[in-house]
């Protein structure tokens, strides 16, 4: 029996050893990734959050011992803010990630599942001890109790009591933060295996493929490369409207059978020709006989002739169709501009919604000049909302000014600048010397935006100018955080330097603001401004103005009414920047005493 080693099967052949190969591919790696997704798994739902909340866990605790060393050395009514803290992490905070702890130690083993209760009897023994300072100092009456006092002392000495709790609790953690450290670095550990195993099959399938392809492209190019060539000649003088003289050898393989239709094809194309050209002329009246009864060609020719008109007025139809089509493309992108142009609106509306919220925090006009008749504010935000605000309170005799750059602009900015407000008012309460103003406005902004966020780097923060004047001795005194406070006398000016660190940059205790007392006279001005004017670019040189071309500036417009002060600062800015981009929020305040 005569068996043809035909193409196809030399084909199929090369591409069914291929597609086992590249078969025996797809398992390895759907296993090795079956088995990372398990180890990813456990990484996402385990050990990364177990992680989290240890150390969330730990930064509580140890807020709360500052917060029991508070209560036990500050006395102050219950409801004070750091006692309502401590309660609140005691009672809602702690016994909450505790509780999440215990649900995802479900997965831990049972060595870390022990050393979980461990802790948490020891934050029972904790509380338990911070309840008892908490009984013994109830109320503000309660530490003026010697024996109270003697009690709450013995359980803050080294060895006992909350030294004592705090040691074990603090050791715990760490123990457990390390293990859970150590599940996390031995699962990344097999991840990166996983890959190494799944590279190392890849790449030796991969030469496997490469070499098994090598060989069969060769053996098979031996047998086909040469009769290819043959009618790719004729092909070539076909599709360059020549005949061909003549025929293309015939074997004994499916190339064979190509060349005796190429042959056939050759011949009837001469055939066709004539009929072909007087067809394409035009000429639809022309005659033609198919060569046979499977001469798809010469019906389809007559086909041709007849349908040529039908033809053309299908692509006439279908011209107007895409012609539709493009016409509802375009309405559906104006659709959609619309869209976006009235969600831009409400985003527009919402902030300035905003600024309609942040403009009730700032003092009134009204209210400014019943302070300080000869005055002005020079407020110009850089984007709708500001991290600019001024702030005045009138506390009779003494009267208090201050003029805030919080970090940013814009919408953060402006949140920012609601905590520093809600802050000024909640510590002007009590304290009222400039400088202790802000110690305890440095204490909230560190207490408020990294309490819980140590490991972040947060550099959020505040610089402002903080001034009192007393009416009848026209004393002013002052502290500052970056912001210094000009006042001119005769022409000539005097400058308070602030203290070079900001609101929020640093704990209570690592440093104190100064606070400076100056005896002012009767029409003096006193101005204190945020960085927004002297950093802002333009000039002929496009660059900085600089407090230097600044102080000059005040100088020269000292004399005039305040109002108008501020009138020309506005017009020296706008002929200062022209086309420049104003870089940040401007906020200056002048006061003549």
């Amino acid at each position: 029996m005569n068996v043809r080693f035909t193409i196809p099967w030399k084909i199929g052949v090369g591409f069914g050893v291929f597609i086992i190969t590249v078969a025996f591919l797809f398992f390895l790696t759907r296993q090795t990734l079956s088995e990372s997704r398990e180890i990813s798994s456990r990484i996402d739902e385990v050990y990364a959050p177990s992680i989290e909340l240890l150390e969330s866990l730990s930064s509580e605790l140890t807020y709360s011992r500052v917060l029991i060393k508070h209560w036990a050395a500050v006395q102050s009514r219950p409801d004070v803010m750091e006692k309502t803290l401590l309660l609140r992490l005691m009672n809602d905070k702690v016994p909450l990630q505790l509780e999440r702890l215990d649900y995802i130690a479900k997965e831990w083993d049972t060595a870390d599942q022990r050393s979980l209760d461990s802790l948490q009897n020891a934050v029972s023994r904790l509380f338990i001890v911070y309840n008892q300072i908490t009984r013994l100092l109830p109320d503000f009456d309660s530490y003026s109790n010697p024996n109270s006092i003697m009690a709450v002392d013995y359980l803050f000495l080294e060895g006992e009591g909350i030294d004592k709790c705090t040691t074990e609790v603090e050791s715990r953690v760490i123990r457990l933060l390390a293990r859970q450290r150590t599940h996390l670095g031995t699962s990344s550990q097999e991840m990166n295996n996983l890959g190494d195993r799944l590279r190392l099959f890849a790449g030796n399938i991969a030469l496997v493929v490469l070499f098994l392809g090598i060989f069969i492209a060769f053996s098979v190019s031996r047998s086909i490369v040469k009769p290819i060539s043959e009618l790719k000649r004729t092909l070539l003088y076909l599709g360059k409207g020549i005949y061909p003289r003549g025929t293309v050898a015939v074997t004994s393989d499916e190339i064979g059978d190509m060349a005796f239709a190429v042959n056939r094809l050759v011949d009837g194309l001469k055939k066709t020709r004539e009929f072909s050209s007087q067809v394409g002329g035009g000429n639809f009246e022309a005659s033609y006989s198919p060569l046979s009864e499977d001469d798809e060609l010469g019906y389809a020719l007559l086909k041709m002739r007849d349908d040529l008109a039908a033809n053309e007025r299908l692509l006439e139809r279908k011209v107007e169709e895409r012609t539709n089509e493009v016409v509802q493309q375009k309405e559906e992108i104006e659709r959609q501009k619309e869209r976006v142009m009235e969600l831009y609106k409400d985003l527009t509306d919402s902030i300035n919604y905003a600024k309609r919220i942040q403009q009730t925090i700032l003092p009134t006009r009204e209210y400014i000049l019943e302070m300080f008749p000869d005055s002005f504010v020079f407020f110009k935000p850089r984007d709708i909302v500001s991290g600019d605000f001024y702030w005045f309170k009138n506390g009779g005799r003494k009267k208090y000014v201050a003029a805030v750059d919080c970090t940013g602009h814009g919408v953060p900015g402006a949140f920012m600048s609601l905590v520093g407000y809600n802050a000024l008012n909640h510590v002007t309460k009590v304290f009222t010397r400039p400088a202790q103003v802000l110690n305890h406005l440095n204490r909230l902004a560190s207490e408020t935006l990294r309490s819980e966020a140590r490991d972040m780097h947060l550099t959020d923060g505040m610089d402002l100018a903080f001034l009192s004047f007393d009416s009848e001795t026209l004393e002013m005194e002052y502290a500052g955080a970056h912001n210094p406070v000009y006042v001119v006398r005769n022409k000539e000016m005097i400058v308070i330097d602030p203290d070079k660190f900001s609101i929020g940059s640093f704990m209570q205790g690592e440093r104190e603001f100064t606070n400076h007392t100056i005896q002012l006279e009767q029409g003096d001005a006193v101005y204190i401004f945020s960085d927004g004017y002297v950093d802002q670019f333009g000039g002929p040189k496009g660059k900085k103005f600089l407090k230097k071309q600044f102080r000059e500036l005040l100088l020269e417009l000292s004399h005039l009414p305040m109002a108008e002060q501020g009138i020309q600062i506005n017009e020296r800015l706008i002929a200062w920047k022209k086309m420049y981009d104003q870089v940040d929020d401007i906020l200056v305040l002048g006061i003549r005493i």
